[in-house]
């Protein structure tokens, strides 16, 4: 069963299970390809999604023939329905878009009417640059202020600037317009959409002359490309091939360079936002790390004072265990003094001077010492230590004696 045309596109590309069935057992799917504009391997996948089965190879060859086939049967749900509108790429969803519209600017004229002075300056600067440089004069500086950015032959040259010249009008037409950027040797030329620069150029392919004798020896094929540049070589040509002409596609060119301008404006809108959100997380990190910081400044300035109370704790205890244990030796002391009858006036003197010491190194007892101060109270005080195996004279040993050190040697000088 045939379905009409008008049929197919009153249902808006959508169908049923069983009217696409009957429709892909009708006909081959390349004949209903090109009337529902998809493609027959797409069509395949959107039938094989749907579960619908399809002829088998050398089916339609058998049924010309009148052979014998066999159809393979419907199941499941007969209604449900099957999309088949095609999967338009951004650019062909905006190409879409412009052929609703009227195409007469996107048509290219067979002849130049070289009337924008654009397109006149061009034009003469492409015949300044066919001059050879040998028959210009010196100094030569051109006097054409602007022109477009096309390298082509000099047969081409009428028919590059029909195109450019259409393709600015069209650009023109869909709200844009184009920037030339110029130097003293070479000019630029950018589109300008949406406030995004494309730039774009019209070039012409060079060959191999047939006799050529150095990789120098090109020239004009006649193959003219329109260039549109990108980022990161993200370049597209649209160029004569076998079957089709440059003029045909200025639609398609227009596409995507509306499509690029709002692609580059995403990405530098995303760009934008990754920067802003890369400089927010910066500076939380440093935020994180300031505070870590100072946290752990605080902690060591805290850490410093308890260590310095304790120290200083700790050097108070044990300057009373020092006064205690001066005391306690003072006391034996004089126990001994008083048992072995040599407490006199110069004794006592001294046992006073210990008991002056002890108060001054206990910390409760404020005294102040005429000769040693605080950092005396510290000091550690090791004994005097002599080599024993070095014998003094006896003078010497006399004088090893003392009050403190040895007592009773001390007391027994003094009564010699």
């Amino acid at each position: 069963m045939l379905i009409p045309e008008e049929d197919i596109k009153k249902t808006t590309m959508k169908l049923t299970r069983k009217a696409l069935y009957d429709l892909v057992w009708a006909e081959p799917l390349t004949n209903i390809s090109k009337r529902l504009e998809i493609s027959g391997a797409e069509l395949g996948k959107r039938c094989a999604t749907a579960n619908i089965p399809l002829p088998p190879n050398g089916y339609w060859s058998k049924l010309t023939h009148g052979k014998a086939i066999t159809k393979t049967s419907l199941t499941d749900d007969e209604n449900q329905v099957v999309d088949l509108s095609p999967y338009l790429s951004p650019q062909q969803i905006i190409e879409k878009e412009i052929r609703k519209g009227s195409l007469s600017v996107f048509e290219v004229p067979e002849v130049l009417y070289a009337k924008a002075p654009l397109i006149i300056d061009t034009k003469e600067k492409h015949r300044e640059d066919m001059i050879p440089w040998s028959e210009r004069k010196s100094p030569y500086k051109s006097k054409i202020k602007e022109f477009l950015d096309v390298s082509v032959g000099e047969k081409t040259i009428d028919r590059a600037l029909c195109i450019f010249s259409t393709v600015i009008n069209a650009l023109r037409f869909r709200g844009h317009d184009i920037k030339i950027y110029k130097n003293e040797y070479n000019s630029l030329t950018f589109a300008i959409i949406n406030e995004e620069e494309i730039q774009i150029n019209l070039t012409e392919r060079k060959r191999m002359k047939s006799d050529a004798t150095s990789s120098r020896d090109t020239e004009y094929c006649g193959e003219l490309h329109f260039n549109i540049y990108g980022a990161w070589r993200d370049n597209t040509v649209y160029k004569d091939t076998a079957h089709t002409r440059l003029e045909d596609k200025v639609v398609e060119i227009i596409a995507n360079l509306e499509y690029r301008s709002k692609k580059i404006k995403e990405d530098r809108i995303a760009d934008e936002e990754r920067r802003i959100r890369r400089a927010e997380e910066e500076r939380i990190r440093k935020e994180i790390e300031t505070k870590e910081r100072e946290e752990r400044e605080r902690f060591e300035a805290k850490r410093q004072t308890e260590l310095k109370e304790y120290r200083m704790m700790f050097n108070m205890a044990e300057r009373l265990r020092k006064a205690n244990m001066l005391r306690q030796y003072i006391a034996e002391y004089e126990e001994y003094l008083k048992t072995s009858e040599t407490l006199d006036d110069e004794v006592v003197k001294k046992l006073e001077w210990a008991r002056k010491k002890a108060d001054w190194l206990d910390p409760f007892i404020d005294v102040k010492d005429e000769y040693l101060n605080e950092d005396d109270k510290d000091q550690s005080l090791e004994t005097i230590k002599s080599d024993s195996n070095t014998r003094r004279p006896s003078t010497a040993e006399t004088e090893r004696y003392s009050f403190w050190s040895k007592p009773y040697n001390w007391f027994n000088k003094k009564d010699n």
